[in-house]
């Protein structure tokens, strides 16, 4: 389930869930908060997708009391406390046996980051985290990083907790690399050449949000000496305007384009040089798997556990300080010279396809039982 279905990491994984557990032979259902979204187009008929109507807990209580699902997994707070509330209501009413289990993509401390100097709302919201995932039966962590921050952070002890890879990569990643890509920049360009051949164009790829920081992309990109280096970021929100009026005031608007959200990131990683990643804090950041998976390099904020073991520590691509314009333009520009060995980017993607990645969430879900 998936309530508030937006462009991020979370919706995709969902999405390629489901459809992997289907081709298992699972029987699945989708809630989503908008059945119409592009991602869920991926689902073909596979999956039956269910919009989710009214305030969620009623919502889920209504449909855990109809359908009596052997689980319902949730993959942000807000669904699942949701998930927890509904299943209470109905424990007297209409016991049922449902496994509510919560994917968790992101340190859970980093929601205190904003708030950091208020101690009493940080311990409230900590308390409040620490009660909903006491009543769960089951957790899906990302990283070991995220694992880690659950146990000791949240007291996470007797819920069993699983670090397992997201099902990041579909079964058809290659011919959605190969498949043409709409951008004047790079229409031109065959998919997956050799790096060498690839135009210096950077790409990033996110939600316009505060919490990708793309504005110190955008610094970074403006201290580069190679006035023929291009830069795309993939993705709407409310930093667009923000983003635009920087872009004007650094002087690099006319080689940095914002074309919004764009459903098939894979053809603009298979024909650009460098992908940036430039986030304040990540679970994994599945645009990083995707774009190691059609060999292209990476350069990626320090920002997370599961990055720096995603990288090897920084052997398979830098990883400069978050918010540190200089460290990010430095590694930028020695990756645009430099061709790594794609063969090992591909390697170390492997782990994230659709049917192992989505196995191995069944013999888990499986042990709950």
């Amino acid at each position: 389930m998936v309530s508030d279905f937006e462009d991020g990491g979370v919706e995709r994984n969902f999405t390629n869930l489901g459809l992997g557990l289907s081709r298992l032979g699972i029987e699945v259902r989708f809630l989503a908060g908008n059945p119409d979204h592009a991602y869920l187009r991926d689902l073909d008929g596979a999956v039956r997708v269910l919009p989710v109507k009214g305030p969620r807990a009623p919502f889920l209580r209504d449909f855990l009391a109809s359908e009596r699902p052997d689980i319902m997994m949730t993959g942000k707070l807000s669904d699942d406390s949701a998930a927890v509330k509904a299943r209470s209501d109905l424990a007297y009413s209409s016991p049922v046996r449902t496994r509510l289990v919560a994917a968790v993509g992101t340190l859970l401390s980093g929601r205190f980051a904003n708030h950091r100097w208020n101690l009493l709302k940080t311990l409230r919201e900590t308390r409040r985290i620490r009660a909903c995932y006491a009543r769960l039966d089951g957790i899906t962590a990302i990283s070991e990083g995220v694992a880690d921050d659950l146990r000791r952070v949240f007291r996470v002890r007797q819920v069993p907790l699983r670090v397992l890879n997201n099902p990041i990569l579909p079964e058809r990643y290659e011919a959605l690399a190969a498949a043409p890509c709409p951008h004047p920049w790079l229409e031109s360009v065959p998919s997956g050449g050799p790096l060498a051949q690839r135009p210096r164009i950077i790409v990033a790829v996110g939600g316009l949000r505060q919490v990708k920081d793309f504005g110190t992309l955008l610094r970074a990109f403006a201290r580069l000496e190679d006035r023929e280096a291009r830069l795309l970021i993939l993705g709407d929100g409310k930093e667009r305007s923000r983003l635009s009026r920087l872009a004007d005031k650094l002087g690099i608007a006319e080689r940095v384009d914002l074309p919004g959200f764009v459903p098939n990131p894979y053809p603009y990683l298979a024909r650009s040089r460098v992908l940036a990643l430039t986030s304040r804090r990540e679970g994994l950041g599945n645009v990083v798997v995707e774009a190691m998976a059609v060999g292209t390099p990476v350069v990626v904020t320090d920002c997370s556990a599961g990055l720096r073991a995603l990288l090897h520590g920084g052997r398979l691509g830098p990883l400069v300080p978050v918010g540190d314009p200089n460290a990010l333009a430095s590694a930028l520009a020695d990756q645009l010279d430099r061709t790594p060995d794609s063969d090992t980017l591909r390697a170390a993607a492997e782990p994230f396809r659709l049917i192992p990645a989505a196995r191995a969430h069944l013999e888990f879900f499986r042990g709950l039982a």
